[in-house]
């Protein structure tokens, strides 16, 4: 991985079974209350959580890299607010470990949030489908801090918000300079996913010695779905 640059381009795939737990954690962030004992119910929440699966780098300068996530956990340790969410760094190092142990053929290959918004012109106003500024700091240090000797990490962004009224519409492309997705209806939640990617970028010092720095990825990015435009179109 030696070879690998900032513009190469990665495939995301996101297998089937992933889909249910990110859509239905960030609809319930959105819609349900989340209650503490003593602290204040709310909702329309961001919520946080972790994918699973494996990492098939580029074989020379100018092939794909590809992130296969066939899996996905919810961080219920997260703090979660209207604007942000932390995760509990502490517990993303544990389940790593848990999962390594019992579950040796999967890998911490991401990260996943929401971004909820309390209408559609909210959301066409501020791009609410793309990443915040805390979002491309967070994403390099955590890669940096939980997973330093993987060189492709994929961060997918949930944006849910409520329509007026029930429709449906087919999912359609989000493209950027470094990011990819699909937006879609279904019922009355308008509903974007889009998909970032952190590197690790290995070079060599001055005096010889092999460093790593950790960013965003700055190439074309594929998210690769098709499983949820299938089930958008025959289920409605």
């Amino acid at each position: 991985m030696e070879n690998y640059t900032a513009s190469n381009p990665i495939r995301i795939i996101v297998e089937d079974q992933v889909l249910p737990v990110l859509m239905s954690s960030a609809i319930e962030a959105f819609d349900h209350e989340h209650k503490t004992p003593r602290g204040k119910a709310s909702s329309g929440l961001e919520t946080y959580g972790l994918l699973w699966g494996y990492v098939i780098p580029s074989k020379s300068a100018d092939s794909v890299s590809k992130i296969i996530v066939t899996t996905a956990t919810i961080e219920t340790s997260a703090v979660r607010h209207q604007d942000w969410v932390q995760p509990n760094l502490e517990s993303v190092e544990a389940k790593k470990e848990l999962i390594e142990q019992y579950w040796p053929h999967l890998e911490l290959v991401g990260t996943f949030h929401s971004h909820p918004y309390e209408s559609l012109n909210d959301v066409k106003e501020v791009k609410g489908w793309r990443a915040s500024e805390g979002d491309r700091e967070h994403w390099p240090h955590i890669h940096e801090q939980i997973v330093s000797k993987q060189p492709l990490m994929a961060h997918l962004i949930f944006t849910v918000t409520e329509l007026k009224k029930s429709g449906w519409a087919f999912p359609t492309g989000i493209e950027g300079k470094d990011h990819n997705g699909l937006s879609f209806t279904a019922g009355k939640k308008k509903l974007w996913l889009n998909s970032y990617t952190s590197v690790c970028i290995k070079h060599e010092s001055e005096d010889g010695e092999i460093e790593s720095k950790f960013t965003m990825h700055e190439g074309p990015i594929k998210l690769d779905a098709p499983a949820l435009s299938r089930r958008m179109l025959h289920n409605n």
